[in-house]
């Protein structure tokens, strides 16, 4: 397997487990969003806290020259 596509699936794997944890506040969903190609991977909550909207990026990361960019907000 490449290195590149190795990182993309452990990534995933991370990422999924990290949109699985319940969020406490309000109705928020918490979603994935993958672009292996492209080498991005996000993950984002959307949703409602009472009458406060929700949605944005939680985690962002991509990978370019076989390194990791991240931001979290």
């Amino acid at each position: 397997m490449d290195t590149l596509e190795s990182y993309g699936k452990i990534v995933q794997s991370l990422l999924t487990a990290y949109a699985e944890i319940p969020i406490a506040n309000g109705t928020i969903d918490c979603y994935r969003v993958f672009a292996p190609k492209q080498d991005h991977y996000q993950v984002m909550n959307v949703g409602w806290d009472g009458h406060r909207r929700v949605y944005g990026c939680v985690l962002h990361l991509d990978i370019k020259k076989e390194k990791f960019g991240t931001s979290k907000i």
